[in-house]
């Protein structure tokens, strides 16, 4: 069962943790449910290009440096970066049976995997303790805080 996730990872965290538990956690009951042996779980790490050009800000680390520490996880079989300005391309290099998407993630991805042909299933993890660990929140915490 391969499972698909992608998104910008940068400054990893327990809300991130718990999206890729999810995912390989679905992708496990789906395969049981389904007689298939096995899950495999690739994270799609977004280009620094793409950071930029999405959130309007240079990434904190590399997408090198995104991709090593995904790909340290457990719950991660593989991690890549993703293809330049492409997110459909990324995941039709992985060929994925689901698609797991993050509560934050924009709702415009399922209409635009279906527009493209790819008939992967599609789950949206929900959010970590009502969304109190995303990325930008902690930054903006991090930035105010004085020593």
């Amino acid at each position: 069962m391969r499972v698909f996730v992608g998104g910008t990872f940068d400054g990893l965290h327990s809300g991130h943790l718990y999206l890729l538990t999810f995912a390989r956690e679905c992708g496990a009951a789906i395969a049981k449910k389904t007689q298939r042996e096995g899950v495999h779980v690739t994270v799609v790490v977004a280009r620094d290009e793409s950071v930029l050009r999405i959130k309007h800000r240079q990434p904190h680390h590399t997408q090198q440096e995104r991709q090593a520490l995904l790909s340290a996880l457990r719950t991660v079989d593989q991690a890549i970066v993703g293809v330049p300005n492409d997110f459909i391309r990324s995941v039709r290099r992985v060929d994925p049976d689901i698609i797991v998407l993050g509560y934050d993630q924009k709702a415009s991805w399922e209409g635009a995997l279906r527009d493209a042909g790819i008939h992967a299933g599609i789950m949206r993890c929900p959010a970590y303790e009502s969304g109190r660990l995303k990325s930008s929140k902690l930054r903006s915490e991090l930035t105010s805080m004085t020593t």
